[in-house]
């Protein structure tokens, strides 16, 4: 009986203290920039670069002047950032693109999250994103959401 009462009692802690534990969890935000803040480029969003509708994560400098960006062409510094770019074909007009990248508590990956905040304009557009993040570590896996509002 007693072995019974001690063998709940530390069930019951452990699932206090999972339970807790998880409550806890909260994603970290990471400080992310652009190639307009840190290079002067102009808003590229309109700008024909040469990617499919999907994203790309640029590490060097040779990958980044094969897309071809007319517009802006800087020397990025990719020892210290990764640029994440990407198309997305959006039903109306864009007004403007923010970004959010957190790292998750539970798995350690990266989410990057790219809110498009449209306008009444009736033209479909697609629009180019990008965002540079610190450099990825070896085998870090990075997931990008787009959303529309």
């Amino acid at each position: 009986m007693i072995f019974k009462i001690r063998f709940l009692l530390f069930t019951l802690i452990i699932v206090v203290f999972s339970c807790s534990k998880k409550d806890n969890c909260t994603s970290n935000k990471i400080n992310i920039t652009s190639l307009e803040n840190e290079y002067g480029c102009p808003d590229i969003r309109y700008s024909d670069v040469d990617i499919e509708e999907n994203y790309l994560i640029i590490s060097n400098q040779e990958s980044f002047e094969e897309l071809n960006m007319v517009s802006c062409t800087p020397e990025i510094n990719f020892s210290k950032y990764d640029l994440i770019i990407g198309k997305k074909s959006l039903s109306q007009g864009n007004q403007s693109i923010n970004y959010e990248l957190s790292k998750s508590c539970v798995t350690q990956n990266l989410i990057l999250k790219v809110i498009f905040t449209q306008n009444e304009a009736a033209v479909a557009l697609t629009v180019t994103y990008h965002v540079l993040i610190p450099k990825l570590e070896n085998q870090q896996i990075i997931s990008v959401e787009l959303e529309e509002q």
